[in-house]
């Protein structure tokens, strides 16, 4: 066999382990999926190894949809996201989830924002109350803005502006996305994080937090029998928004 041949063979068995194993790791997972009535698609993975469950709330927003001149807005709201609600205090989301037993977090990029929560099998009813509650009824006031203004300031500064690789990276990306949303940073640029104002926020919010633009993924000690009852029972009620079109 000559080298080119070899290397092609070497090649395609590659390529064939890669496609086995990816059909292997489908088989594993086995999702399974429904959309609700309001347009918002629900994910379901049973895996049985242990008695928890976590859920990630997907939506389909990040940092290249912001208006420009609003850089770091889907960032920040992503902070607020765990102040007040028409139900909860604010911070008594992530108190209610460590309560239980569980851990909390979010994180935003490029493209999505999500939100996510590990607790007990038993425990999945409230964090999707309390979660499908946030997605509609969170409460965008001055002193909760104000205050979270300075966290995402100074998480620049210690994430970015202290760090010459991450600086570097950030100028690297204005430079080669010169007409593309990838050119602002997901945290944003600080002169703007320092403009961005409540009415902006809430238009934000608004616009993109809506059941048709989310994906719900429930993984863990459920089935879909447990999970789709809750989901319409919580996310079913809320009002979809307008289709959006993402540039």
């Amino acid at each position: 066999m000559t080298f080119p041949a070899r290397i092609t063979a070497l090649l395609s068995t590659l390529f064939l382990a890669a496609a086995l194993s990816a059909a292997a790791s489908a088989k594993v997972f086995n999702p399974q999926t429904f959309t609700l009535a309001n347009g918002m698609q629900v994910v379901v993975i049973e895996n049985r190894r242990a008695p928890i469950v976590t859920q990630m709330v997907w939506y389909k927003v990040g940092s290249a949809d912001e208006p420009r001149g609003d850089s770091g807005i889907a960032h920040y709201l992503e902070h607020l996201m765990f102040k007040a609600t028409k139900n909860l205090k604010s911070g008594e989301f992530s108190k209610i989830v460590a309560r239980n037993g569980g851990r909390d977090n979010a994180f935003t990029s490029y493209d999505y924002t999500a939100y996510h929560q590990t607790v007990a099998a038993d425990r999945l009813e409230l964090i999707m109350k309390i979660e499908a509650d946030r997605m509609t009824n969170l409460i965008i006031d001055d002193d909760a803005i104000e205050a979270e203004r300075q966290v995402v300031l100074e998480e620049r500064r210690s994430r970015t502006d202290n760090r010459p690789a991450s600086l570097l990276r950030e100028q690297a990306n204005a430079a080669l996305y010169l007409t593309y949303p990838y050119r602002d940073p997901v945290i944003g640029w600080a002169h703007e994080i320092r403009a961005i104002t409540a009415d902006g926020l809430r238009a934000f919010y608004k616009k993109w937090y809506r059941p048709n633009n989310a994906i719900l993924i429930i993984a863990g000690d459920v089935t879909m029998d447990t999970v789709r009852p809750l989901a319409e029972k919580y996310y079913g009620p809320i009002a979809p928004g307008p289709k959006i079109e993402r540039e």
